[in-house]
């Protein structure tokens, strides 16, 4: 007989899921561990994803020592990050325990975490980026590197760390609990919709607020300088230009040694015309100091929201798997581990599935038109305005029907299935993003410019909400598919592709924005205005015309009550023939909830004993009082479910016989077609199964 095997740290009593029931509840499992700790967690995410390039460029001035580095390190480190999702994906599924194979990454990856913060936001301004004015800069005719190869350093280093190891550390393991929670498809709905609001809060407080924040609280450089310096400023623009169009050397960044004498009397007056008075109102260094504030809020945050996700959720179905194995507790396995799967036979089973190739395509569809959208926005919002608070406005009212899509994403799907609610809300997608493109034709307008952008993203953001709230739930039955025809679960290597799609995207988009923006003539206002209005709205409106046709043809979903069937079939198989005792999912989740009440009762009458002790009450009179409010509020819930269920019956006793006949009509007929359904979906499920080397399941 196999030893039993040592519990880990997130076995023990202090560190167990605050998540007692069999069933998924609304709180505090949807509301705490899906909603507000992810919220929280994610929000350090945000912030990098969409601010960071701008901190790069801005604050530590890295677009003037090393704009070449702004491309290369997202666009570089695209591989390390894949690596390293993938190293995340196996350290999943090295060795499961009942706080689950996910839910124990949480906490591991947050210290990291927190360390790559401070990497990334501490970098110190080198003194390229410390001139006093801009005219200064350029007439000194040179870029020092001083200091430059040290924040290079931190840069290329805290971006790796963040992209490629810590975060993936979090986001991965973040992602599959939906799929691992519980195989109830509404419920597994509901933390779907949780988690992807989750996801949408956490872009939403640093898009919509973001440039307002940004604004108000001095994140970014600012310059103020009067007419005469902006007199100066176009006097020397204007001799650049000429100095251009005569085939000498530009006059800026300026080197004016190297001018015709022509041009250097022009430049001459322009260094007598500069005031003073000119100056920087927020300087780099001011900046960056505000950073590090923001930097600490951001950690903090990241620790409340993890502590609340790992604590409020639970992974039923690998615990169900562990107690499966317990049961059967065949040859050579240790006790209470479910069978090994190896990363290879994961890929494998992933290569050979449509389903799979489908939903990772949309996800790296969903994620590059959503990055491009978010990262893009600030430079959208200075191409037409010169500042980044339109973004902030657009975000914040572009936010409420994506809100709203919340209430109706799912009736939708319950009607069209969830493939082809997100297959409906591409092509509105697609034209939301499309009306955009109407502000090239009066760009110098700026209320008109913001009521179209406003209005376009509204539009865009309606069509979203599908892809955005039930996407995960049906990634998770893409998985059960796969479980019901092979019997191995991919979600190790599924995640961490997923995991590298959702992580590294938001770096290959600042690499191309960055690496398109420079490619354009800073004057060239034109050129900027259609560049930043294509990857704010175009790009991701072509993503989602691409999802809406490829998903007419993703009809996993049908196979839903087969897969079930086939998978709990698998379970009570192999837990027989191993000679063990099968105990059916309803009961085993009965007798552990009843367990579970049993566990908290002694606990509570231990708790109060000791209490009464410390204070010298009488145990028995408190324990009577708390009974009492105890019998009372369940009395309270009896009634209301009797008074809901008396409505309920009013309802039917007012119909007419013929009334009734029909409902009941309508019942049986949609029960049948259901049947039917059913029985075909299991009929080629079999069908898939043999071709796999497996055995059908009976009818």
């Amino acid at each position: 007989m196999a030893e039993k095997t040592k519990k880990s740290f997130f076995e023990s009593r202090l560190m167990r899921s605050k998540i007692k029931s069999q069933t998924v509840s609304l709180f505090p499992e949807a509301g705490l561990g899906y909603l507000l700790g992810p919220i929280l967690a994610l929000f350090c995410n945000g912030v990098v994803n969409i601010w960071l390039v701008q901190y790069w460029h801005n604050v530590i001035g890295m677009g003037s020592w090393a704009p070449w580095l702004e491309t290369v390190i997202p666009l570089a480190s695209s591989i390390i990050i894949i690596v390293g999702n993938l190293l995340v994906g196996r350290l999943m599924e090295r060795k499961p325990s009942l706080a689950g194979k996910a839910r124990p990454l949480i906490l591991i990856g947050m210290p990291i975490i927190a360390v790559a913060l401070v990497l990334l936001f501490i970098i110190p301004v080198p003194t390229a980026a410390k001139e006093e004015t801009i005219l200064q800069g350029l007439i000194a005719g040179q870029v020092s590197m001083e200091g430059g190869v040290l924040a290079s350093i931190f840069a290329a280093v805290g971006y790796n760390l963040f992209y490629a190891f810590a975060w993936p550390m979090y986001y991965t393991s973040h992602s599959a609990l939906v799929n691992l929670s519980t195989r109830d498809g509404g419920k597994r709905g509901l933390l779907g919709t949780a988690i992807m609001a989750a996801q949408l809060g956490a872009a939403g407080v640093s898009g919509m607020f973001g440039g307002l924040i940004v604004d108000w609280l001095g994140l970014l450089p600012v310059y103020t300088y009067d007419n005469t310096y902006a007199y100066a400023h176009n006097l020397l623009s204007e001799a650049d230009m000429k100095a251009v169009e005569a085939g000498t050397k530009t006059l800026l960044p300026g080197q004016p040694n190297s001018v015709t004498s022509a041009f250097t009397n022009d430049f001459n007056q322009v260094k007598g015309l500069l005031p003073g008075e000119y100056a920087q109102t927020i300087t780099r260094e001011a900046a960056n100091q505000k950073w590090v504030i923001l930097m600490i809020v951001m950690i903090v945050a990241l620790i409340i929201g993890c502590l609340l996700e790992y604590f409020f959720t639970r992974e039923r179905i690998t615990e169900e798997n562990i107690k499966n194995a317990e049961a059967a507790l065949t040859n050579g396995e240790e006790k209470g581990q479910p069978k090994k799967v190896t990363m290879g036979q994961q890929i494998r089973i992933c290569m050979k599935d449509k389903y799979w190739w489908m939903i990772m395509a949309f996800w790296f569809l969903y994620q590059f038109g959503g990055m491009m959208k978010n990262n893009d926005m600030s430079f959208y919002s200075q191409a037409y305005t010169n500042g980044v608070s339109m973004s902030s406005f657009i975000n914040t009212i572009g936010a409420i029907p994506t809100a709203l899509g919340m209430a109706i994403v799912w009736p939708l799907a319950a009607k069209l299935t969830k493939s082809k609610a997100i297959s409906a809300g591409g092509v509105l997608a697609a034209l939301g993003a499309s009306a955009a493109f109407s502000c090239l034709a009066f760009p110098t307008n700026e209320g008109a410019v913001n009521a179209v952008s406003i209005a376009s993203f509204c539009v865009k953001a309606l069509g979203t909400a599908p892809a955005m709230y039930i996407s995960i739930a049906l990634m998770a039955n893409v998985l059960d598919h796969q479980e019901a025809v092979h019997g191995i679960r991919t979600d190790g290597f599924t995640m961490a592709v997923y995991g590298s799609i959702m992580v590294a995207m938001s770096g290959i988009c600042n690499g191309i924005i960055i690496g398109l923006n420079n490619i354009v003539d800073p004057a060239n206002k034109e050129a900027l205005r259609v560049l930043h209005t294509f990857l704010a709205y175009g790009v991701e409106g072509i993503c989602y015309l691409i999802i809406a046709l490829m998903f007419l043809f993703m009809n996993v979903e049908k196979f839903t009550n087969a897969d079930n069937k086939a998978i709990v079939a698998d379970q009570k198989a192999e837990v027989l023939a191993a000679g063990g005792q099968w105990v059916e999912p309803d009961v085993r989740a009965k007798q552990e909830e009843e367990e579970n009440a049993r566990l908290v009762e002694e606990a509570r009458v231990s708790q109060l004993r000791t209490d009464c002790e410390k204070k010298g009450l009488n145990f028995e009179e408190e324990n009577a009082k708390f009974l009492a409010k105890k019998a009372e509020a369940d009395q309270k819930a009896a009634d209301k479910k009797a008074e809901a269920e008396a409505k309920k019956q009013a309802k039917l006793d007012a119909m007419s016989a013929d009334q009734k006949i029909a409902m009941e009509e309508k019942a049986k007929a949609r029960k049948a077609k259901q049947d039917e359904k059913d029985a075909a979906a299991l009929e080629e499920l079999n069908a898939i199964r043999q071709r796999a080397g497996r055995q059908p399941v009976a009818e």
